[in-house]
């Protein structure tokens, strides 16, 4: 029988995942939305690699798996503007083929004839070992990885070698956690029924840049692997995590991680079998990811239309209205002890159903004419300010002030993406536009220090050279 698996160790980084798949989510984390994610990275230290065949739908499709020490790294806002990191130990990543496809389709932007390095925008893979490179070759692909990986993402590896590190970490007895692109739970990480449930309970919290993390990598991995194919696959990863556990780095010259274990790790495939595929001056249809997946370069599934692609920005607006809609703005009350006699003075005595009931004057939202908005310029941050502040001063229901703050926001959008600004915005739009009809803005409101103001105050010092 042929050996599915495939050793193969490497270092393989998806430097956003949420890039890669073209944004399905900014998620949830604590139960509010997640309004901007600022890192999601994926790093594996990898053992095994397969690439296995699938039937699906009656159509032939393929499955790419990576096993070793992995971690899901993210830092993320929410609307509080409060960054929050978090991080995932994983033990294995599933690539659907149109996912894999897309990956291998990228622009290599270092060596070309080189086929088991991939430096490009949405992924880096390079061999633990390079013994059997040029000192030229070998020179170009440490300074290349200290420039685009170890420098930029250096506190993430600290991360990552400290968790590794960590008695407690990577324990299959916790079962396997995989970070899958399979089509049945994609952009998901699935855990392990055997997880220990203080640990579980944990890593079953929702978190940034992922649609959900759920039980079911048992009866999936069973469905894809022999018992024999499993036991190898973990003590792989047990040798792996045996080995980097110990192993000896400089901090401040991260490229250290891989000329020490490649002293301490087995190489392998071997070089004969290096030398079948890498060196070549043949152009070639995509990149050579996986070694067991030479047998399909000349393949291609396009993305698949079931997961639309987005873009993040699109996300943090919706974000937006998501945590509106979850969470809306409370005005805290105003306790009788804390007005002050100037706003004793302006109460209005109203007859309600219970009696009487009081009102600052100020305060008070009083009907007003219908009339049209006018439509906000456009291409001009300044004359768009300046048509926000007219609205707002002017006569207008706060329906329609609303409804002027969103269309303000969307053309402001065709020129400036500035997070916590559009935040603000549709904040306001979100706000006014639920408001009962005819009504208008309180004298405070329009006049004094109310929200619209305070906001276009902000907004303003755009004129004077502050952004």
């Amino acid at each position: 029988m042929v050996d599915r698996l495939v050793n193969n160790n490497m270092l393989f980084v998806i430097p956003s995942w949420g890039d890669l798949l073209g944004y399905p989510t900014l998620g949830k984390y604590a139960n509010h939305y997640v309004s901007k994610i600022d890192s999601d990275l994926v790093i594996f230290f990898a053992g095994i690699e397969c690439t296995l065949p699938i039937k699906r739908a009656s159509e032939n499709r393929w499955l790419h798996y990576l096993f070793g020490l992995g971690y899901y790294y993210s830092k993320f806002e929410l609307k509080s503007g409060r960054y929050i990191t978090d991080g995932r130990q994983l033990t294995g990543l599933i690539l659907a083929d149109f996912v894999y496809d897309y990956l291998a389709s990228l622009r290599n932007i270092t060596l070309d004839q080189d086929r088991d390095v991939i430096i490009a925008d949405r992924l880096i893979k390079v061999p633990i070992d390079l013994s059997y490179k040029s000192n030229t070759e070998k020179s170009f692909i440490q300074g290349v990885l200290m420039r685009n990986v170890f420098i930029p993402y250096k506190d993430i590896f600290l991360e990552v070698m400290e968790t590794i590190q960590n008695k407690e970490s990577y324990q299959l007895e916790n079962g396997h956690m995989i970070l899958s692109t399979y089509w049945d739970f994609y952009n998901s990480i699935l855990i392990s029924t055997k997880m220990n449930e203080n640990l579980k309970s944990t890593y079953l919290n929702p978190t940034a840049g992922l649609n959900n993390i759920s039980l079911g990598v048992d009866q999936h991995l069973k469905n894809i692997f022999s018992a024999s194919e499993l036991k190898k696959i973990e003590k792989k990863i047990s040798s792996l995590r045996d080995n980097f556990s110990t192993l000896a780095y400089d901090p401040m010259y991260l490229f250290s991680i891989l000329e020490n274990a490649s002293r301490v790790l087995i190489s392998e495939p071997s070089l004969a079998f290096k030398e079948r595929f890498i060196k070549t001056t043949k152009i070639m249809p995509k990149e050579s990811i996986f070694f067991s997946a030479e047998n399909r370069m000349n393949s291609h599934f396009y993305w698949s239309p079931q997961f639309k692609r987005n873009t993040r920005e699109e996300l943090e607006m919706s974000a937006v209205f998501k945590e509106l809609e979850t969470h809306p703005p409370v005005t805290p009350a105003v306790k009788p002890s804390e007005r002050s006699a100037s706003d004793i003075s302006q109460l209005d005595t109203q007859k309600g159903p219970l009696g009487k009931t009081f009102e600052i004057r100020t305060m008070r939202h009083v009907p007003v004419d219908e009339k049209l908005l006018p439509y906000p310029p456009e291409g001009n941050i300044e004359q768009i300010l300046l048509y926000l502040k007219g609205i707002v001063k002017g006569d207008y229901e706060m329906q329609l002030i609303g409804k002027a703050f969103e269309l303000a926001r969307n053309n402001l959008q065709r020129i400036i993406l500035q997070s916590k600004f559009m935040w603000e915005m549709g904040k306001y739009a979100n706000l006014y536009q639920r408001k009962d009809p005819h009504l208008g803005l309180s004298q405070r409101e329009r006049e004094d220090s109310g929200i619209p103001r305070a906001t276009l105050q902000s907004l303003c010092c755009r004129q004077d050279g502050l952004y």
